[in-house]
């Protein structure tokens, strides 16, 4: 009999291989919580407008969005769904408020019927602090503007953020909340990040920000990582300092996993790698980490160490990597063991002695509600 395993929307992964190594396991996601510090969730917009108008009430919303909105939100956002402000749309609303939502019916309009809008609330407290990313600060407000997207942090800290944050704080790198400066944004948005323009500044730049998200609490409480110890391949030269994943793996054999899925730099004297100045030739997990002299403005690169986040199963002995072939589209998720075997055959067992499935934003597949065949 073929075995054969069907999970939807999931990735697998199955107990078999051995991995001798110590690492440290570690949770940097919950801190602790602010009662004046507030989050903005991501946009709703329940559906389009119907024969009576539109409809983005918060009993409607929270019904369907219970984790994704607080219970007691401090502010309130109206946009039509092409990005114009609700005060410029010429509607007027039954219902506006924060502690309803909003009700634009089409029987109150004088000369038009309602837009299609959507909502987005500012919350506050344990909901905006219980699964809480670090900051992160990926770019400078150089060029076009400052973009810290989240799609970009994702492919940098892939572990360090959850891939459908429910709510998004910004503040400038010296601490003041975005919402005081006098700096024009076009996103301020958990599902896409941020993003302030310079042109729209009135003939300056935009501050530098820095941009931290809230995660589903699923997220905190299966995010315990992997990490190796601090290394150094000591592959420094007068060309610059590099450790990459190739070197680290013939230098510390058995220390380090092929296929991490973060990496962190920091100097040997302990300054975190974005505090140092130099710029980066490499800082990903595909190669690692390299930093070239001659790409310096007045300085050479500092002697680096890095610190490798692997997959949980890494530090966990007898288990494969995480396995994702498969979409949920047409007829379901499908992670079966035949086709893994055929991609992976260096990697996956002939036989199995468990399987554990969850979700690719990281919810144990158990927790979700779904109802699996195999």
């Amino acid at each position: 009999m073929t075995s054969f395993f069907l999970i939807t929307g999931y990735r697998i992964m199955l107990a078999f291989k051995v991995c001798a190594v110590c690492c440290l396991l570690v949770s940097d996601l919950h801190l602790p919580t602010t009662a004046l510090e507030t989050c903005k969730t991501a946009w709703f917009d329940e559906g389009d407008v119907s024969e009576h108008g539109d409809s983005e009430l918060l009993t409607d919303l929270r019904r369907k969005h219970l984790t994704g909105i607080c219970s007691n939100p401090v502010d309130l956002e109206v946009q039509t769904v092409s990005g114009i402000k609700s005060q410029h749309s010429g509607n007027s609303f039954h219902t506006y408020s924060v502690s309803e939502g909003l009700l634009c019916l089409h029987s109150e309009q004088k000369l038009m019927q309602c837009d299609d809008y959507k909502v987005k609330f500012t919350c506050t407290g344990q909901f905006c602090s219980e699964c809480r990313t670090d900051w992160f600060d990926h770019d400078d407000p150089t060029g076009n503007g400052d973009y810290e997207v989240l799609s970009d942090l994702l492919s940098i800290y892939p572990r360090e953020i959850c891939p459908q944050p429910i709510a998004i704080e910004v503040q400038t790198i010296y601490g003041e909340p975005a919402y005081n400066t006098s700096d024009h944004f076009l996103y301020y948005d958990a599902t896409y990040g941020f993003a302030c323009v310079n042109a729209e500044q009135k003939g300056r730049r935009c501050r530098d920000y820095k941009v931290r998200f809230t995660c589903p609490k699923e997220f905190c409480q299966v995010s315990e990582q992997c990490r190796t110890q601090w290394m150094n391949s000591g592959n420094s030269s007068g060309e610059g300092d590099v450790e990459s994943i190739h070197q680290l793996l013939k230098t510390f054999p058995g220390q380090v996993c092929g296929n991490p899925t973060g990496i962190e730099a920091r100097t040997t004297s302990g300054i975190s790698a974005r505090y140092t100045g130099d710029i980066f030739l490499s800082y990903d997990v595909t190669f690692g980490f390299a930093c070239i002299n001659e790409k310096q403005k007045s300085k050479q690169c500092e002697d680096y160490q890095v610190s490798l986040t692997c997959p949980s199963d890494f530090c966990q002995g007898c288990r494969t990597r995480w396995f994702d072939v498969d979409d949920p589209t047409g007829r379901g998720d499908y992670e079966t063991l035949l086709q893994l075997q055929v991609l992976y055959p260096s990697q996956v067992c002939s036989q199995p002695v468990a399987i554990e499935a969850m979700s690719v934003s990281g919810v144990p597949a158990h927790k979700t509600g779904d109802i699996f065949q195999m």
